[in-house]
């Protein structure tokens, strides 16, 4: 798959070069070059250099103005020998269309059909798709969608035969909008059964993955024009529970003053069912993690933003509390941009799921970045203290530097460099450079 992926995806693109010119649309390209050291005691030292290519594009107003076509995927070249770090080593080429698909809008109730690769976000679902998908807007403020086909697999876990997702997947929304008062919609997700699992590790289920089934509702609403209310929940209908439920409250009280809360839920074992990444929850049932916070913004056009944030999580596994705040400003007709925030994690001692891993630090940050016609420089400063010491070590922090040129109107060149020391590093080097290149055309081959 890796291999076709590599031919392919050139092919796309080159395929749909000649409609650029006569249809209006866009183009993307960013280069990266990393190189990194991996140097760590009792381990051989290993070199790592990937090429990555990323590619994208939009064509509109194909055919009868209502046509589009949109792609969008990369490419990974492994330089040096052993230079994989996932998967296998003998792996030199690497690849993955990450979307690629026709659309048509139609004149009337703002209906649109969508055919190929594709995401799908509304409501609950948020699925990968290679397929056909469809929505139109009905009289009264109703409204519809739907998809179908198959589901895009992903890399496959060691000792697997397979990614543990069905072949085929299908769903939909139907919803309710009333003007800027509130939207409503009940959604549904159903994917062929999941296949035969592999041989697994000691503690783990046998048998199939956890098949990928869900039913649920989303809304949102506003009684008043400074209050904003959202929220989603989620039905497994494999295991009969109650999956997830998130909810957001937004209140601006004035232009300068926004106020949040949220909730959020997950049923582990019900949310994770279909994840083989975490199969082993399969085992435990009625485990819980919630979370609970708000917090509050002020902006001035003189001197930035001021935010301050408390969440308090709770799990089966523990209990923590984060609070802290950030500021970030905006200066020189907004080409300079800065920085700095402060937060802290205070949990219970079981609340880190790794014995190794210290449940409560300390987290600074300060950055800066500075933006002209001619060239862009960043700096980025990042700190963990831990509350208790992690491999012998009380800290992890990084620092990072990136500069970069405007070659042309589109074409920048740049590079970051960073280093840092962590409990699993006394020295880390990492470095690369990056090419980009974005243009806008508005058809018959005239750019914008």
């Amino acid at each position: 798959m890796k291999k076709v992926f590599s031919r392919v995806l050139p092919a796309l693109f080159l395929a749909a070069l000649p409609a650029a010119a006569h249809a209006g649309g866009s183009f993307d390209s960013t280069t990266i070059l990393r190189i990194e050291q991996d140097s760590r005691n009792g381990y051989e030292s290993k070199r790592f250099v990937p090429l990555t290519q990323f590619l994208g594009a939009d064509f509109d107003k194909l055919g009868d103005g209502n046509l589009s076509l949109h792609l969008h995927g990369w490419l990974r070249a492994n330089l040096v020998d052993g230079s994989s770090r996932i998967g296998n080593d003998d792996d030199k080429l690497d690849g993955n269309l990450t979307y690629g698909y026709l659309q048509y809008r139609f004149n009337n109730a703002n209906a649109r059909v969508r055919a190929g690769r594709f995401f799908v976000t509304e409501g609950i679902v948020n699925e990968q798709v290679d397929g056909v998908s469809a929505r139109t807007d009905l009289p009264y403020g109703f409204g519809i969608s739907t998809f179908g086909g198959a589901t895009v697999h992903t890399a496959t876990p060691p000792g697997q035969p397979n990614d543990g997702k069905g072949d085929g997947i299908f769903g939909g929304r139907f919803s309710y909008r009333k003007g800027g008062l509130l939207e409503a919609g009940l959604s549904g997700i159903y994917e062929s059964s999941a296949p035969a699992r592999g041989t697994l590790p000691t503690g783990v289920l046998s048998g199939n993955f956890g098949s990928h089934r869900l039913v649920g509702g989303d809304f949102w609403i506003s009684p008043l024009s400074m209050v904003q209310l959202s929220g989603r929940a989620s039905y497994n209908t494999e295991t009969s529970k109650l999956a997830e439920q998130s909810y957001l409250m937004q209140v601006t009280p004035g232009k300068d003053l926004l106020l949040s809360a949220t909730f959020d839920q997950y049923n582990d074992r019900d949310y994770f069912f279909s994840s083989i990444l975490f199969s082993d929850m399969l085992k435990k049932d009625g485990q819980q993690s919630r979370a609970a916070g708000a917090s509050a913004t002020y902006s001035t056009a003189k001197y930035g933003d001021v935010s301050a944030d408390y969440k308090h999580y709770s799990r089966d596994a523990g209990k923590g509390d984060r609070f802290g705040g950030d500021w970030r400003g905006t200066f020189q007709d907004k080409s300079l941009r800065t920085g700095l925030g402060y937060h802290y994690l205070r949990t219970t001692p079981d609340f880190a799921i790794l014995p190794s891993a210290s449940g409560s630090f300390h987290e600074i940050r300060c950055y800066a970045l500075h933006d002209t016609k001619g060239y862009f420089a960043s700096v980025d400063l990042i700190d963990y203290v831990f509350k208790e010491p992690v491999q012998g070590k009380d800290y992890a922090w990084e620092a990072l530097a990136a500069l970069g040129y405007h070659l042309t109107a589109d074409l920048s060149l740049s590079g970051d460099l960073s280093y840092g020391k962590n409990p699993q590093y006394d020295n880390e080097v990492k470095g690369l450079l990056r090419l980009t290149y974005n243009t806008t055309n508005s058809g018959k081959g005239a750019t914008k």
